[in-house]
């Protein structure tokens, strides 16, 4: 698909008072796309903001608004992922670029598409404002507003999320950048404009609908919505949709947040929310990323039980559906009709008399290379026929899966819809992008096609559950559950209790490798990190065998475990009785888990190789008398005779490693402060 992006940038020079315009047109393609790489941790963590660079970035959000709103278009959701690709970019046109530079093309050669997606915002993005040189809000929006190009990226009414990012130095030098998006599956709610507070419990609410395209991954118009104060809406009934909507928050003082649910024909919901001040003294030191729209690549769902089947699948409501665009009935007689049994209200129906019907539903943009299963939902006139009376089959670039014959007696009773399973992959294929939902009338039976569902293929039931969502974006969909044990399956229903996992660190965000070993970490009391402000737990540093003293006797007493007092001496020469952890280090050798390093040393400082972490779990989880069956060469770079062969290979024998890949286990690499984690989560069977 082509897009036309106004790429605008005004440069400021505050002595002569005057403006410099900047603007040129764009056309870039967006899918295919190959996208670079941006260092986000390059000496700079768009995580991190002033408060007075963050109050100017709330203030130019809601100013632009209001200049929106003055020109009838729909207000814009601040965004948390355009603003860290905003922040970035400001920071590297002030710190990376010659002095004087004003322009949209970063010091890596990125351009804003890029960096909104490096940065995790997984619309579709690619437009920006920009100042070179710090600016006021008031100054920057009224000079975007006097500038063609810039207003026309304002006033744009495709977007529906902005990010915002401000950057001064210590020499007086800046930048301010706007980024804009859409995100096809998020439909936000404003509340006054994104005002940062107001004084009033009575307030506006903009309530976006549902943008058209997504494919088979898109919801449906909102026909309906539920407003409240409160995310369990207690209390909220549905209405009919409507874009504008006063409303009035919780009275008191503090945060309020509002809460919207819509949901289409077909009963896809999309929960969204947006929060305010109420009061007159607003705590800017409590303002950021908590006010902002976010995605999501993981969810918990709660209270899934499905009785006598003992697997679930999931979806995001994906659908196809016989109002599609794509649908198309190629030959044979066929007609869309009203049906009130139809998912959506209408089927499309293929009828005997001018030989076989076919018909299909296609998409492009469908999740690829990940396998899945489609649920044909339909039914036929007549089920007393022993004959084939239809045939289904999946077209997945390139790829048939099926077709499945079905006959009239495969259909439990006449005039009752009923679906229909077939595996499939959407396979990556440069030459053929289409996923294809095939349908074929074969007998003399009227064949109705209602639609087809999507779900991932089935996994074990475990309450709670944590979902990674395909696509990463999950921006508050409704989830739907399916039940089945293989052959039988259950009605879709949509999970009540979905949560969110909260990010506890700053550095750890849901979508790394182990994040979720730290946090149950964090939460069983074993660290707190590695800094306070911000709260950072650094899972990519190396593990001293000071600190491997602490996590292994909490890991073993608990979190509230103190070691005795340190006394006279540690017994260590290397380690005073003053050293930070030296309590720590004395009761981990009285125990018999260490002997040290050698040399009546411990060598608090050096790091814990994987080798030595092998024996310290062992050893603190089987007791210090504790050892291994010999070892057999499980791993190519542990031969048997290496020092800690058999303790190695025990701890792979506990699920507790899988090695480093290769088959290899790394005996001498230093253990990371991930890793660590993932050690004692395993090892101590931490909840």
């Amino acid at each position: 698909m082509w897009m036309d992006f106004w790429y605008a940038c005004q440069g400021d020079n505050m002595l002569r008072k005057s403006m410099l315009t900047l603007a040129f047109l764009i056309l870039l393609s967006l899918a295919p796309y190959t996208f670079g790489s941006v260092n986000a941790q390059s000496g700079f963590d768009p995580n991190a903001q002033t408060q007075m660079l963050l109050y100017d970035e709330a203030r130019t959000v809601y100013l632009g608004n209001l200049a929106r709103r003055d020109n009838g278009i729909p207000p814009l959701r601040w965004n948390r992922q355009l603003t860290h690709a905003a922040r970035w970019f400001s920071w590297d046109s002030t710190e990376n670029q010659p002095p004087g530079f004003c322009g949209h093309q970063d010091s890596q050669g990125q351009w804003p598409v890029d960096r909104a997606f490096i940065f995790g915002y997984l619309g579709a993005a690619g437009a920006e404002n920009a100042f070179c040189g710090y600016v006021t809000p008031e100054y920057a929006v009224q000079g975007w507003m006097n500038s063609t190009g810039h207003r026309a990226n304002l006033l744009d009414p495709n977007s529906r999320e902005i990010g915002l990012g401000y950057y001064l130095n210590g020499d007086g030098r800046g930048y301010v950048t706007q980024d804009f998006g859409i995100d096809p599956v998020y439909a936000p709610i404003v509340i006054d404009n994104e005002a940062i507070s107001t004084t009033i419990p009575d307030v506006n609410l903009y309530i976006f609908d549902r943008s058209n395209g997504g494919g088979f991954t898109g919801l449906g118009p909102a026909t309906q919505m539920m407003v409240s104060n409160n995310a369990q809406f207690i209390g909220a009934v549905w209405e009919p949709y409507t874009a504008n909507k006063n409303w009035t928050l919780v009275s008191g003082n503090g945060w309020r947040e509002v809460f919207v649910k819509t949901r289409d024909k077909f009963n896809r919901t999309l929960t969204v929310s947006d929060t305010i001040y109420l009061g007159d003294n607003i705590p800017l030191n409590e303002l950021g990323a908590a006010q902002m729209s976010t995605t999501h690549s993981k969810v918990i769902l709660n209270e899934l039980n499905g009785g006598a089947l003992p697997q679930v699948q999931f979806s995001l409501g994906w659908l196809a559906d016989d109002t599609y665009e794509t649908f198309n009935n190629w030959w044979g007689n066929g007609e869309r009709i009203n049906d009130v049994a139809a998912w959506g209200g209408t089927a499309y129906r293929l009828y005997p008399g001018n030989g076989e019907s076919f018909a299909w539903v296609y998409d492009t943009t469908f999740i690829k290379d990940m396998p899945l299963v489609a649920y044909f939902r339909l039914k036929v006139n007549d089920n007393s026929s022993s004959s084939e009376v239809a045939r289904i089959s999946v077209e997945g670039g390139g790829m048939e899966y099926g077709p499945l014959s079905l006959r009239g007696i495969d259909f439990v009773s006449s005039n009752q819809y009923q679906e229909f399973p077939l595996d499939f992959t959407f396979n990556s294929n440069p030459d053929n992008v289409f996923l294809i939902f095939k349908f074929w009338r074969s007998g003399g039976a009227d064949l109705y096609i209602d639609a087809v569902s999507i779900f991932t293929l089935p996994q074990p039931v475990t309450s709670p559950q944590i979902w990674s969502v395909p696509g990463n974006n999950y921006r508050g969909q409704g989830i739907w559950v399916r039940y089945t044990n293989g052959s039988q399956f259950s009605d879709l229903s949509e999970a009540n209790f979905v949560q969110i996992p909260i990010q506890i660190f700053g550095d750890v965000p849901d979508t790394y490798w182990a994040w979720q070993y730290i946090e149950r970490l964090y939460t069983a009391g074993i660290t707190g990190g590695c800094s306070t402000s911000p709260l950072n737990y650094c899972p990519d540093d190396t593990v001293t065998r000071a600190q491997m003293a602490v996590f292994l006797l909490k890991g073993v007493h608990g979190s509230s475990y103190s070691p005795p007092p340190v006394g006279s001496g540690t017994g260590f020469a290397d380690v005073p009785t003053t050293y930070w952890a030296a309590p720590w280090i004395k009761q981990l050798a009285a125990e018999g888990i260490t002997g040290g390093c050698g040399g009546g040393n411990f060598c608090p400082d050096t790091p814990v190789t994987r080798a030595q972490m092998a024996v310290f779990l062992l050893k603190s989880k089987h007791g210090v008398s504790y050892v291994p069956p010999a070892a057999s060469g499980v791993f190519a770079d542990v031969p048997v005779g290496y020092w800690a062969d058999k303790w190695i290979e025990q701890l792979a024998a506990e699920g507790i490693t899988g090695g480093c890949g290769g088959g290899n286990y790394c005996p001498d690499t230093p253990v990371t402060r991930a890793q660590m984690a993932v050690f004692l989560v395993k090892t101590f069977n931490l909840p």
